[in-house]
C-alpha cells in the first residue's frame, strides 16, 4: 500500500500500550473496493445477467456489507504491515483492532499493542558456560535396577519405617474447627524432593500410627494440622532372576544410563545454564501492560491445572505450605525471566537466519506425537472446527519447538563450553521409565 494513502498517529500510556490512529484515504479504499467487486463479481448470480457480466454498482448493492468486509479485511493487515515496515515498528504478539470506522472520508483504524523493546545480544563468542559431567558407576547401575524392579512391584503393608518410594496413606486434621473441612485421608508417595507436596516430605522415615504437627496456609494465615501415619506399603522387590541375566539387564542398563546422563548434561545445559546466561546478559526494558497480562496469564493456567487435577486452590496450597502471595511472587520471576528468553530466541533466529538450519523431519516426529496424544484423548469425537484448530496448533508449536532447538544448536555451537568434574549419576523414575 503506498504511504501516501496513509496518516498515522501514536501514542503510548503509562504502561506502555502503543496505540496506532490510522486512516485510509478515501482513493485508496474506493480502489481496495473495486478490486474484491472485481474479485467476487464472477462468483455471484444475479438475475437478469450472466455471471460474471453485473454492473460493479449492482453487484456493490447487492453485496455491499458482504463487499465492505472483505475490504476491510483486506486494509486492516495491509495498514499495519505499513506502518510496520516504515516505521520499524515491532509488535509483541499480535496488534488487537480496537475501533474501526467507514466514514465518507475513508477508512478509520484503531490498533493497540506492545512494542518488542529494544536490546542488543551478546556476541556469542564471548560466552563461556559449564556443562554437567557425570559418571555412571556401579551403584548409580545398582539404583537404576532397584527402581526398575518397584515399576511394576505389588505393595505389601509394612511395620518398618518408610524409605523413599514406599506408598503411605495419611490422615490430615486440622486443630481448629474453621478448618475441618479441610481434614481428609490421603495417599502419597514419600519423597523428599524440593517441588514435592509436605505430605510427601513428611512421609519419609515414619511407620504405622506416627504423628506430625506440620504448619500450612489457608486464605494467607498460617494453620497447624495432624498428619497421622495409617499404613505404610513397600513395593515388594523380591527378585528370583538368575545371577547370569541380573548381569545382562544390568549391563544393558548401564548403557541406557550412559545415554540418560548425557541427556540430562545437555538439558541442563540449555534449560538453566545457557537460559540463565543469555538472560543476564541482556539489558531490556518489558512493557509494564505486557507483563501484567502475561502474569495473569501464567497464574490463570495455573489455576486450571490444580482444578484439572481435581483439587481447589486452597487443598494445593495446603499441600506445599505455601500463601498466594508467595506463589504469585514465584511466578513473577518466572513469566519475567520466561518474557525475556522468548525475545532473545526469536532476535536469535532474525540474526543467524541465514545461518540456523530447521530439521523438518524433527518437526513431523514431534507433529506426530501430539497428533497421536491429542487422537487418544478423543480429537476425532470433536466438532470438525476445533479438530482443524487443534491440528493448526499441533503443526505451529512442533514447528517453534524444531525452530527453538535450531536456534539453541546455533548457541552451542558458537559458545565456549567447559565440562564440570564428573559427579555421580544419580537415576530417578524417569531414567528408567523413559525408552528403556
Amino acid at each position: 500500500m503506498d504511504i501516501k494513502d496513509l496518516q498515522f498517529e501514536t501514542s503510548k500510556d503509562e504502561k506502555d500500550l502503543t496505540t496506532l490512529k490510522a486512516s485510509v484515504s478515501k482513493e485508496a479504499y474506493d480502489k481496495e473496493l473495486q478490486k474484491q467487486i472485481e474479485y467476487y463479481k464472477p462468483k455471484v448470480n444475479i438475475k437478469g445477467f450472466r455471471v460474471g457480466h453485473a454492473p460493479n454498482d449492482i453487484v456493490y448493492s447487492r453485496y455491499k456489507d458482504a463487499l465492505q468486509g472483505a475490504t476491510n479485511e483486506i486494509l486492516i493487515e495491509e495498514v499495519w504491515n505499513t506502518y510496520s515496515e516504515e516505521k520499524n515498528a515491532k509488535s509483541l504478539g499480535t496488534p488487537k483492532l480496537s475501533n474501526m470506522e467507514n466514514k465518507e472520508d475513508g477508512l478509520y483504524l484503531t490498533y493497540e499493542y506492545y512494542a518488542i523493546p529494544e536490546f542488543d545480544l551478546p556476541d556469542l563468542d564471548s560466552i563461556t558456560v559449564e556443562k554437567d559431567k557425570y559418571e555412571v558407576d556401579d551403584s548409580s547401575v545398582e539404583n537404576a535396577y532397584k527402581l526398575s524392579l518397584k515399576r511394576f512391584a505389588q505393595y505389601k503393608e509394612s511395620d518398618f519405617k518408610s524409605e523413599t518410594g514406599d506408598k503411605i496413606f495419611i490422615k490430615i486434621e486440622f486443630d481448629d474447627d474453621k478448618y475441618k473441612k479441610y481434614n481428609k485421608e490421603l495417599t502419597v508417595i514419600a519423597k523428599d524432593g524440593e517441588n514435592e507436596s509436605v505430605f510427601s516430605k513428611n512421609s519419609v522415615g515414619v511407620k504405622k500410627g506416627d504423628k506430625k504437627l506440620i504448619t500450612t496456609y489457608i486464605d494467607e494465615r498460617e494453620a497447624t494440622l495432624i498428619m497421622e501415619i495409617l499404613k505404610v506399603e513397600k513395593p515388594d522387590t523380591k527378585d528370583d532372576s538368575k545371577e547370569e541375566d541380573k548381569n545382562k539387564v544390568k549391563e544393558s542398563l548401564k548403557e541406557h544410563l550412559i545415554k540418560r546422563a548425557e541427556e540430562r548434561a545437555n538439558y541442563n545445559l540449555v534449560n538453566k545454564t545457557l537460559f540463565d546466561k543469555l538472560i543476564s546478559m541482556v539489558n531490556m526494558e518489558i512493557p509494564k501492560g505486557y507483563y501484567e497480562e502475561e502474569l495473569k496469564r501464567a497464574l490463570d493456567d495455573f489455576e486450571k491445572s490444580i482444578l484439572n487435577n481435581g483439587m481447589s486452590k486452597t487443598e494445593f496450597l495446603i499441600s506445599i505450605a505455601k500463601t498466594e502471595e508467595e506463589i504469585k511472587k514465584e511466578y513473577e520471576a518466572n513469566v519475567k525471566k520466561q518474557i525475556i528468553f522468548d525475545l532473545i530466541m526469536a532476535k536469535l533466529a532474525d540474526t543467524y537466519k541465514d545461518s540456523i538450519t530447521i530439521n523438518e523431519d524433527k518437526a513431523k516426529e514431534y507433529a506426530n506425537k501430539m497428533y497421536q496424544y491429542q487422537s487418544y484423548l478423543g480429537l476425532a469425537k470433536r466438532p470438525k472446527e476445533e479438530q482443524q484448530n487443534i491440528i493448526n496448533y499441533i503443526m505451529r508449536d512442533a514447528q517453534n519447538r524444531a525452530t527453538s532447538e535450531a536456534i539453541l544448536e546455533y548457541v552451542k555451537e558458537h559458545v565456549q563450553i567447559n565440562e564440570k568434574d564428573s559427579e555421580k549419576f544419580i537415576p530417578d523414575e524417569s531414567d528408567i521409565w523413559a525408552g528403556y
